[in-house]
Order: C-alpha cells, then sequence, then structure tokens
C-alpha cells in the first residue's frame, strides 16, 4: 500500500513485479562454494550495494527480473499477487524434507494448501522412480473455486491409453461442474467417488485399525475380532504385493516380511496392522505394517488399501436415483473425532444426481454421520474401482446414515 510506496520513494525498499504498492526491502543470497554446504544471508537493499563486484552482478541481473512488470500468463493476471506453494516430498528436501515423503501424506497436504488458498498454482513431477501423471483444472472465479483432478501413479510407465481416458472424464466433469444447481433435499441418497469414500468413511476407519490406537485401547475395535462390525458386501484388505504400485514392498521398516492383511472381511472385523512394538503390546505378531521417515520411529502404516468390487456400474446405480448427491472431495476432513468414526465437513466438490442423472455441482452443503454407522449399511458397490492417492483401489459407494443440509 502506501507505506510500500513510502519506502521504495526513500530508496529502503523495491518495488516487486513493477507493483510500486508492494516492495520488499531484504534479499536472502544462498551461496555454495565447491566442496562445501551452501550458506545464507539476509542482505538490506543498501547493503546490495557492499557485496563484491562478482555476487552484486549476478543479484543485479536476478533483481531486474524479480522488480521488472509481469506479462500475463494464460488468463492469471498479475495485477494483484498470486500465491504459489511448493510442497517439498523429496527425502532431503532443504526444508520440510521427509515430512511429506509418504504419498497419501503428500496427497493430503496438497489439498490443505489449495483449500487454504483463494487462487494458486499448481505442479506435478516424477520422484524416485515413481512416475505421476496428474491432469488438473482449477477455475477461480470471484466467490467460487473449482478445482478438478484426476492421477495415477506408477513404477512402470503410464499408458498413453490411461492418460487418454482421464483427460476425458476429467473434460466431463469440468463440463458438469461449471453448472452450479440447487442442494438435494434431506435424507436423500448418498453415494461417495473412490475419492470421497477415503477422505469421508475409510480415513478415520484406518486411524481405528492402526496397532498404535488398538494397543492402547482407544479404537472403538479393540478386542473385537472375529465379530460382524460391517456390511457383509465389505471386503477391506492391505496388501503390499500389488505389482508396479509406488507402495508395494517385501519387507517392512522393521525388517519383517510383508503379507496381505485382511482387515474386514464379509462385514467381520479380522484385524488390525501392528508393527514390532505395538504388536508386543497388544499380544499379537507383527503384521509386517512398520513404516517411518527420516524423522520418525517405526510405527504401524499402510501399504495399498483395497476395498472389493460389486456387481452394478456406476452408470446402473445412478440411474436409479431420483433425487441424490455424489460426494468427490470434502473441505476440512479428517478435522473430527476420527476415533469415534464421527465426521463433519463442506463438500468442496460434489454433484446432484436428479431423475438418473448428474446435472450439476452443489455448493455451500454440508456432510455429517458416523463412518462405522455409515458402513454398516451400505446399498450398492460398484463394478468400477480407481486409484485414490496412488496406494488404495476403491469403488464407488451408496450407502445410508449419512447427512446432507445446506
Amino acid at each position: 500500500g502506501n507505506y510500500a510506496k513510502h519506502l521504495i520513494k526513500i530508496k529502503k525498499a523495491l518495488p516487486l513485479a513493477g507493483r510500486d504498492n508492494i516492495s520488499f526491502d531484504k534479499l536472502e543470497i544462498f551461496e555454495r562454494k565447491k566442496g562445501k554446504n551452501a550458506k545464507s544471508n539476509l542482505y538490506s537493499v543498501d547493503e546490495i550495494k557492499k557485496l563484491n563486484k562478482q555476487v552484486k552482478d549476478i543479484v543485479r541481473i536476478d533483481l531486474k527480473k524479480i522488480t521488472s512488470k509481469r506479462k500475463n500468463i494464460s488468463k492469471i493476471k498479475f495485477d494483484n499477487p498470486h500465491i504459489m506453494g511448493v510442497l517439498n516430498i523429496t527425502p532431503d528436501s532443504f526444508s520440510d524434507g521427509g515430512l511429506f515423503f509418504d504419498a497419501t501424506k503428500a496427497y493430503e497436504q496438497a489439498e490443505l494448501m489449495i483449500s487454504e488458498c483463494e487462487n494458486g498454482l499448481c505442479s506435478g513431477e516424477i520422484l524416485n522412480g515413481q512416475e505421476c501423471q496428474t491432469n488438473e483444472d482449477c477455475i477461480i472465479n470471484v466467490n467460487d473455486i473449482l478445482n478438478i483432478y484426476k492421477y495415477k501413479n506408477s513404477v512402470n510407465t503410464i499408458k498413453e491409453k490411461d492418460i487418454n481416458q482421464m483427460v476425458s472424464e476429467l473434460c466431463e466433469e469440468l463440463s458438469i461442474a461449471q453448472n452450479i444447481v440447487d442442494t438435494p433435499k434431506k435424507g436423500c441418497p448418498v453415494i461417495f467417488t473412490p475419492h470421497g469414500l477415503y477422505q469421508t468413511l475409510l480415513s478415520p476407519l484406518l486411524v481405528s485399525f492402526s496397532g498404535t490406537n488398538l494397543s492402547k485401547n482407544l479404537s472403538s475395535l479393540c478386542g473385537k475380532e472375529g465379530e460382524k462390525l460391517f456390511d457383509e458386501k465389505i471386503i477391506l484388505s492391505d496388501d503390499p504385493h500389488i505389482d508396479y504400485s509406488p507402495a508395494s514392498r517385501n519387507y517392512d521398516d522393521e525388517g519383517v516380511v510383508t503379507k496381505k492383511n485382511i482387515l474386514i472381511n464379509k462385514g467381520i472385523f479380522n484385524n488390525g496392522l501392528y508393527d514390532l512394538k505395538t504388536g508386543s503390546e497388544s499380544s499379537k505378531d507383527s503384521t509386517g505394517s512398520a513404516g517411518r521417515s527420516l524423522h520418525s520411529n517405526p510405527s504401524p502404516t499402510t501399504s495399498n488399501i483395497v476395498m472389493n468390487e460389486g456387481k452394478i456400474t456406476i452408470n446402473n446405480i445412478i440411474s436409479d436415483i431420483d433425487e441424490g448427491i455424489l460426494v468427490d472431495h470434502l473441505l476440512g476432513a479428517g478435522q473430527g473425532n476420527e476415533l469415534s468414526g464421527n465426521f463433519s465437513a463442506n463438500i468442496s466438490l460434489g454433484y446432484k444426481i436428479e431423475k438418473g442423472k448428474i446435472i450439476g455441482r452443489v455448493k455451500n452443503t454440508m456432510i455429517s454421520g458416523n463412518a462405522f454407522d455409515a458402513l454398516k449399511d451400505i446399498e450398492e458397490i460398484s463394478l468400477e474401482r480407481d486409484q485414490v492417492y496412488g496406494s488404495m483401489m476403491l469403488p464407488y459407494l451408496q450407502t445410508k446414515n449419512v447427512e446432507i443440509s445446506s
């Protein structure tokens, strides 16, 4: 604002991108000498003049780029500031390296960054031998943000037909989503996409499957092995031996041989996920589920979470609904009491179903309920399944005991 203009006028700051109402008064300069670690120092605008000639010449070239007026790129205008979030997902990154190295944590953190920013720029990359194909569309209006994306992870080359299918689905969803419609009435049927199923129902469930919570009697599943707690249509497993999945492994991070673990078998709770420590505390063997980062001790983790497919296509499920909602993404998922299974969040991407067809996108709509109750009474599971966060294979799922409100 005016203070920025004042600092520029008295030569205590420089304009950012040619705008005199946005200024900066310091630079952080990184220097690395051959064979030594990089060092950084902060310099004020006045102190830049005192740098040695070699460094000063390089800094002046960079400053010219930083202070010059920007040209608009595509539909992105630089007449106002834009925020760009950079998520470090390599284990040796200089900042938050290792914190989001796990694929699921990385995707969740990326979604959080997008949700907290009214205008953002996003990027994708290939890392650690994993090929990640992401196709994304983001439309930003004054009072609306529409963000739709598709992705596929593999340690093998992703086939062109899979990429073309993702692009085709993305274009179709984008076309529908630009039409905003009224929220369906309360008590209507609710269908979760594979991504919506994980965010809403499976995320709190997996917390209860963790040996960390089972060994401390914090999980509501404690001592209930062999009991029918869920709908008999559900078979849920943790399978570390799926070909070409980045989450597959022959040994866990404690050197224990991995195996396929059946968590729910036709509605019956079979077993949790344990490492050596939590298994010992629960008088159970390790399930080969230990995981760790560079900065943590081993703890129970998942590998590839797989839910069984159903017998009916998602199109046929939708065609039987007179009025309902299809939930794809939530805003603020995981902020409730996950151990109890309770959830309450805004739907950031959801579609209204009317007379057997998806007619548009709903806004300002909340969803609430309890994951355990919702998974006790399943109406349909789709024949199709899709990859979620690179390490899950989940179907579409229609359930009761879920409330929506606007």
